[in-house]
């Protein structure tokens, strides 16, 4: 291009001025432009460019022009052309170079000189190398290698010599120094400088992590003295999360190398450069798992990553041995031998740690824990019979040992409680006393709560009062004494024996053994009493112990409790034999008949009963009955259709109202006084009662269909007199009179009264204090299951079950009369469980214990032996509940979702819908004079209260005071001093009598009033009134007026059979657990997931009176059905 002026208009320059000194610089003028006419224009488009150069953008040039001084500065020059210059000096340099080629040329600038000798290279050669490998100049390494890669000379056409060379690419095998081909090479360079460096990775990863104390990548099942290995133990797998694990392998990689490629092989995809994790089989998961079974491949001893805890979690799931062989060959299990011996190794360790905190707690003057024990058994069948090899029962004996967490010092003092017992004052109680004890009050404040939730649960409409239910049961006044939230206590079980604890010589050294296994030194316990707890058969036994073995082996110093789930089992069987009269009772007051009417099941001996299947029938039967209770107070037809009539108008009642009017229903109907006033019209329909029940239509007793002539046959329906008569023939014969079926009650002629008003009553009574201890168990609150065991203690002494009277009359003397505050306070507190500390989930301990058992059992069908063998004692039993939990911690930790444990029954609406149709029909909670059906329901409430005052507390006072006085002449001649009372020894006292003259202690004094309110420092919500006035206003708050009120005992009621049923063996039922709601407090059914067992089977070869009671694990009235096949 021309170099010479610019062609065509083009505006004036400008003008730079110089100064310079002397004088200034005089600038001539420039000529002006010449005009577009001139012969030396030409258009710029014109212009032609040279063949073999590009014309440069001259837009942004600087124009030229003439003038007289040097130009300073050259001319600017954009980015092509700079390029341009850049590639035509390269190709004069390449020309230049004295090199052959360019990989020589490379070689030298990249010349790495050995260690030791001198470096050749020059400075600037250094320098320069230096720089670009730091990266320290504009163009890097990071710019040249995706050059060199994707370069299209570096990779063989497929017409080329090397064609072969494409299928090298990340080649993995041959040498790669034989490929000529840059991107082949390249990539099989750097697959096998990953490959180096990933097993250099995995290598780092079997080693221990100097960062974490608590990493041991080499978990030892078992070890002498001399090895150095770490022996596995249940903190070590506690430690374990994969969210650690998955941290570690990040953290100690280099570069995160073996985690970036796992993960670029698992990840679904990829957004922004971020791996999306999918909510099924999240790619993190498999990732640790296949790192895992990498380490454990490089050495067979780093079980710590996964393989340990995946081969016990497959122990405790009871895995088939294939599936745990085919696990291990993957390198994601260990052996099952070597889990066996893991467990065994960390029962050791568990035990021994356990032991060192008892005897800690001993030396620091407490007794730190207490225990549990139930017999266990199974019948074992044996298919090839011969010599030593035939069915027989296993039997022995479970126990679990649980930490006192909150215990006051010096609350478990055998001197206190000896000194206490010796002075004998259970001597001193009454009925008027036992009666007066009773918080009637809080009975009547909490029953009217239970209405008012079933009509709320009734309808949706109602639903937004549910919370504020829950919050009136979880605060005072409803709430006497609820466990601390959040409170979770420790446990550990112990190893089983076979001993028969339903006999004494067996208790004893089945006691003992525990005793051994928790580290109890006799010498360190003989100062504290210990609480051990059981079924009512076990608590016997033990009774039985403290009294037969007083002077020996510190037996003395024993106290035991009975267990709060059994009692309510033992409540529950009482109910149905009171209630269900006859089979083919006509009554609908009846369960039989409300059975029938339902289509539910009909216990085969409602005497003892299936646990779950009669809770949840009995439980729909009293709902229908509190429905139709409301139907009739608001006077409609139809109670659903009445509360969406008041929705729709916007007239619902609001709790309070649901309450004042509860509270009038069950003075109604569930009241002593109500119950009386059904037995006579007189009392019914007295004027003076304001809240009186309403009268039903006349009752017109049945009469019996005339008997048909056999000879003759109805003409328009032939044949129905041989249907008939075979019907006759299959309906059950009626009992007899030495069976012990229900009878057909039968009134006398001047009864005027209702019987089948008066049965309903009585169960909404009995069923309704059991729904209240069922409700209070799992929400904690030990105040309100007391004040219902209290109450039972009357009912069980008018029912069959006299032997659950004395269980409890003898554990309310011992916390009234021989039990400190700190004592009394450590037993209520820690008399219900909870294990995960969540609300809503306490258990009684019996029952806990049921759930180890089943698991127990269990294992008995599987592996066969007996209880007391090593395997069982070793492996199975000190671990039963780190197996229960394990199976959820695992589940967790997968990032899985917990199993729903709710109950699946199907709904009852049906059934309910029946029930409420046939109880307004019938007119059943209305009074008809004179109606009775054949079935008479007993008020054991009211007959227990007459029978202790007849003499039957006083009877048992006699036999149970001996042991005071017992332990007082053991104290005196230890003393060695003369007895103040001589007339009061053990052998005069055997019939002692309590005479008026007798000073029974102060009942007002604050130490005799019992439960005793916490002082206002205590975190448990009490009951702020403690009025002894029963729940209906015509009740007195005494024994004797109570009894003197309800008058003559009911002529028509039915005899007493005097069959004590105590100690019936408990029926199957269910493992199922009435857990409350956290939120709305309603009671639902949960299943634990203890275990899934295959087959129940019945035993029908269990020899007969082998034990007084054996509660079965199925039975639970807080644990759910869906783990029984």
């Amino acid at each position: 291009m021309d170099s010479g002026g610019p062609s065509g208009p083009q505006p004036p320059p400008k003008v730079r001025a110089y100064k310079k000194t002397p004088a200034p610089l005089l600038i001539p003028s420039l000529p002006l432009p010449p005009p577009p006419e001139a012969a030396s224009y030409r258009p710029l488009a014109s212009i032609q460019p040279e063949a073999t150069h590009t014309l440069p953008d001259v837009s942004n040039s600087t124009p030229e022009f003439p003038h007289t001084q040097p130009r300073l500065r050259g001319v600017r020059q954009n980015a092509a052309e700079k390029e341009r210059q850049k590639f035509e000096k390269m190709e004069e340099l390449l020309k230049s170079l004295p090199f052959d080629n360019l990989g020589d040329f490379l070689a030298i600038l990249f010349h790495n000189r050995p260690h030791g000798e001198p470096d050749r290279r020059g400075t600037t050669h250094s320098v320069m190398v230096a720089r670009f490998l730091h990266g320290l100049d504009n163009i890097r390494m990071s710019d040249i290698l995706p050059l060199i890669y994707h370069h299209r000379s570096g990779y063989p056409s497929i017409n080329s010599a090397s064609s072969d060379e494409q299928d090298l690419m990340f080649a993995t095998h041959g040498s790669a120094d034989e490929i000529c081909n840059a991107r082949p090479y390249m990539s099989t360079w750097a697959t096998r400088l990953v490959a180096v460096e990933v097993r250099r990775q995995v290598g780092r990863l079997t080693k221990d992590d100097p960062t974490d104390p608590t990493h041991h990548v080499h978990l030892c099942a078992a070890a002498n003295e001399r090895s150095k290995a770490h022996v596995v133990t249940w903190r070590d797998l506690g430690h374990w999360s994969l969210k650690k694990l998955e941290s570690r392998y990040w953290r100690r990689g280099a570069g995160d190398l073996i985690m970036f490629i796992t993960e670029a092989a698992a990840a679904p995809a990829f957004e922004d450069g971020v791996a999306v994790v999918r909510a099924r089989r999240p790619h993190p998961i498999i990732q640790i798992n296949a790192i895992a079974s990498f380490i454990i491949s490089r050495n067979r001893y780093a079980n710590g990553e996964l393989a340990m805890i995946l081969g016990i979690w497959h122990f405790a799931c009871k895995s088939h041995v294939d599936v745990k062989r085919i696990y291990c060959r993957f390198g994601n299990s260990v052996a099952d031998s070597t889990s066996r011996n893991a467990i065994t190794s960390m029962t050791a360790a568990s035990l021994e740690e356990w032991r060192s905190d008892v005897r800690v707690g001993l030396e620091g003057g407490k007794m730190p824990v207490f225990l549990i024990l139930d017999n266990v058994q199974e019948y074992f069948q044996v298919n090839e019979q011969g010599i030593g090899r035939h069915n027989e029962l296993k039997v022995g004996t479970a126990g679990t040992s649980i930490v006192l967490d909150e215990c006051a010092p010096g609350a478990f003092d055998a001197k206190d409680h000896h000194e206490r017992v010796a002075k004998n004052e259970r001597r001193f109680l009454t009925p008027d006393a036992l009666f007066d004890d009773l918080d009637l009050t809080h009975i009547g404040r909490v029953m009217p709560l239970h209405w008012a939730r079933v009509l709320v649960e009734f309808s949706p409409h109602f639903e937004p009062l549910l919370k504020a239910i829950a919050t009136l049961f979880r605060s005072s006044p409803i709430a006497k004494r609820r466990m601390r939230e959040g409170r979770k206590m420790k446990v550990q079980p112990l190893g089983t024996n076979g001993e028969r604890s339903t006999e004494t010589q067996g208790m004893e050294r089945a006691i003992e053994d525990f005793e051994h296994q928790m580290g109890l030194d006799p010498e360190l316990a003989k100062a504290f009493l210990f609480w051990i707890r059981g079924d009512g058969a076990s608590y016997a036994n033990i009774l039985r112990l403290t009294k037969y073995c007083t002077p020996i082996r510190n037996f003395p110093n024993k106290i035991s409790t009975p267990e709060i789930w059994h009692t309510g089992a033992t409540d529950l069987n009482s109910t149905s034999e009171n209630h269900y009269g006859p089979a083919t009772c006509s009554d609908p007051s009846s369960l039989s008949k409300c059975s029938s009417t339902a289509g539910l099941k009909r216990p085969s001996n409602i005497k003892s009963c299936d646990y779950y299947p009669t809770v949840r029938n009995l439980t729909l039967i009293w709902t229908a009955h509190v429905l139709d209770c409301w139907r009739v107070f608001f006077g409609v037809e139809d109670l659903r259709v009445h509360i969406e009539s008041l929705a729709a108008k916007n007239e619902l009642p609001d709790l309070d109202a649901i309450l004042r009017d509860a509270k009038q229903l069950t003075e109604r109907y569930t009241s002593q006084a109500a119950i009386l006033r059904s037995l006579s019209t007189r009392t019914s329909t007295n004027p003076a009662l304001a809240n009186k029940i309403p009268k039903g239509s006349p009752w017109v007793p049945p009469v019996a269909a005339p008997s048909s002539n056999a000879g003759e046959e109805d003409s328009d329906m032939p044949g129905l007199a041989d249907i008939v008569e075979g019907a006759d023939a299959a309906r059950p014969p009626p009992p007899s009179k030495d069976s012990d079926a229900p009878k057909v009650h039968e009134e006398k002629d001047d009864f005027d009264g209702d019987r089948v008003l008066r049965n309903s009553q009585i169960f909404l009574t009995d069923f309704g204090w059991w729904i209240e201890f069922a409700s209070a168990v799992p929400e904690g609150d030990i105040g309100r299951v007391w004040e219902i065991m209290k109450l039972w203690i009357f009912k069980f002494a008018g029912s069959s079950h006299q032997n659950y009277m004395s269980y409890l009359l003898e554990v309310y003397c011992l916390l009234r009369y021989e039990s400190s505050d700190a004592l009394r306070d450590t037993i209520l507190d820690h008399w219900l469980l909870n294990l995960s500390g969540e609300l809503g989930k306490w258990i009684p301990g019996d029952l806990l214990q049921e759930h180890y058992n089943r698991w127990l059992e269990d294992m008995i069908q599987r592996h066969g032996g007996e209880f007391d063998n090593k395997f069982y004692r070793q492996t199975i039993s000190p671990n039963v509940d780190h197996f229960l939990r394990m199976k959820e911690e695992i589940e967790t930790a997968f990032s899985l979702k917990r199993r729903s444990k709710t109950h699946t029954s199907p709904h009852q609406r049906d059934e309910l819908r029946l029930l409420l149709t046939m109880f307004k029909e019938e007119e059943v909670h209305l009074f008809r004079e004179g109606r009775s059906m054949g079935h008479a329901a007993v008020n054991q409430f009211a007959r227990g209260v007459r029978r202790l005052e007849a003499g039957k507390l006083k009877d048992w006072l006699d036999k149970s005071s001996c042991v005071g006085d017992f332990i007082a002449e053991i104290h005196r001649l230890a003393a060695d001093t003369p007895a103040e009372n001589p007339a009061n020894t053990p052998a005069d006292n055997r019939n002692i009598t309590m005479h008026p003259e007798s000073e029974p202690p102060i009942m007002n004094e604050p130490n005799s009033h019992f439960p005793r309110p916490p002082s206002s420092q205590s975190t448990h919500s009490t009951s702020s009134e403690s009025s002894r006035s029963t729940s209906s206003n015509e009740s007195s708050g005494s024994a004797k007026s109570f009894v003197s009120e309800l008058g003559a005992v009911d002529p028509n009621e039915p005899e007493d059979d005097g069959d004590d049923r105590s100690g019936c063996r408990l029926a199957s039922g269910s493992t199922m657990a009435m857990w409350s709601d956290p939120e709305t407090a309603r009671m639902e059914h949960f299943d634990e997931g203890y275990g899934e067992r295959e087959e129940e089977e019945e035993n029908s070869e269990d020899p007969v009176g082998q034990e007084e009671e054996i509660p079965d694990p199925k039975i639970n009235p807080y644990l759910d059905e869906e783990q029984v096949v």
